[in-house]
């Protein structure tokens, strides 16, 4: 009997008319098969019109980034500087500021679990050096996993304990000041070694993790953001490809939003956070950023490309290297004259020496102006027949 619906909102299976199943007779070359026992207790889809779904506003902690009941992504280069960027993002959070505008938010209790970092001599050096408030930063500390335990088992059993530990820190705040941010530095901590031998279908335990952990996001209504060392020769290859690339393309389906810190081979000392996937909003502009001895900072809007940050290397590799200077110094002067200090300071920052530049300026005839008496010498491009008749 067809299915009315206008009449009933909700349907399910046994609404529906069944479609005939084939049989072996009139199926051409089908072997003969016993068809399998239907299940006692079959479980009926459950259906809904777009008219019922009431809308829910994204509860974000950090506007257009982050939002509570989802899972974030942040990868990058070993040495990029991925907890560093986390934990400056924890700390804005906790003291109730967005990162880098400022911008007024309710205060943020994040919990950080991590295999890698020691709580009391890298996290809180770091996080006092942030200005984080301490009393809204959790420290959990992994327990120790046998190297030779099954993946399956030990994922299900690091969930569980996640799962333990923002139960009790529920319980311990009864005012409802509960943690809205986790952060799993690295992701390793939940999948170990990126291929198990001892499960025969490791890609299997991987994805039924990713779907508890996304569900564990949304029981407790905060943001899991997971920290990925970022290894450039696993790329999806098709059906072939190892278990672990399996993984990560099941983990970035259960992703709604996903960073990536780096820098660029031309660039090496200009890193940068670039946000290049969001299923709730529009990207956020990158953010450069800058680590010294001092500590961390973002210091403005970043141009770079997720291309760019995942290049082997710099654009100019192949090209003799005089060649490469003499392009890098057409950019560099292409909206105007600089001064002499400043280029060669550029210079010496993208691997160019101060030879090889001098060399570059020979072979474009760049003008050398001194401004002034005791003034600095700046560097032009040379005027082109054209640019001096219309001038």
């Amino acid at each position: 009997m067809p299915v009315d619906l206008r009449n009933s909102r909700r349907f399910s299976l046994k609404n529906l008319t069944p479609f005939a199943e084939p049989t072996p007779e009139t199926t051409p070359g089908r072997a003969t098969t016993v068809d399998p026992e239907p299940a006692t207790n079959p479980i009926p889809p459950d259906l809904i019109t777009l008219a019922d779904l009431q809308p829910q506003p994204i509860d974000w902690l950090w506007p257009q980034c982050l939002a509570a009941g989802t899972l974030a992504l942040l990868s990058g280069q070993p040495g990029a500087g991925k907890t560093w960027v986390a934990l400056a993002v924890a700390a804005h959070l906790s003291r109730g500021r967005a990162p880098y505008t400022g911008e007024s938010l309710p205060p943020c209790t994040t919990l950080y679990v991590s295999s890698e970092h020691d709580g009391a001599q890298i996290v809180h050096p770091r996080f006092a050096a942030l200005d984080g408030d301490p009393d809204r930063l959790v420290v959990l500390r992994t327990p120790p996993q046998p190297a030779a335990q099954p993946s399956q088992t030990r994922q299900t059993q690091f969930l569980n304990y996640l799962d333990d530990a923002l139960e009790c820190l529920k319980n311990s705040n009864p005012a409802g000041d509960d943690v809205r941010l986790v952060i799993l530095d690295p992701l390793e901590i939940l999948f170990g070694p990126m291929v198990d031998p001892g499960s025969a279908h490791p890609e299997s335990a991987h994805s039924n993790s990713i779907d508890r952990l996304r569900r564990l996001a949304e029981h407790h209504h905060c943001c899991i953001l997971l920290l990925r060392h970022l290894v450039r020769h696993l790329r999806p290859s098709g059906p072939g490809r190892p278990a672990a690339q399996r993984s990560l393309c099941d983990l970035s389906h259960a992703l709604r939003t996903e960073f990536l810190a780096g820098a660029t081979p031309d660039a090496p000392s200009q890193p940068a956070l670039l946000h290049i996937k969001s299923n709730l909003g529009p990207l956020m502009p990158g953010l450069a950023y800058t680590i010294t001895a001092g500590g961390f900072r973002f210091t403005g809007l970043s141009q770079s490309t997720p291309r760019e940050l995942l290049a082997d290397r710099p654009t100019g590799a192949g090209l003799p290297l005089r060649k490469f200077a003499g392009n890098w110094l057409r950019q560099q002067l292409s909206d105007g004259s600089k001064s002499q200090g400043t280029l060669e300071i550029a210079a010496e920052r993208d691997g160019i020496t101060l030879r090889t530049l001098k060399r570059a300026r020979f072979d474009l005839g760049i003008i050398s102006r001194k401004d002034g008496m005791h003034g600095c010498w700046f560097w032009s491009l040379p005027v082109t027949p054209g640019e001096s008749e219309n001038n």
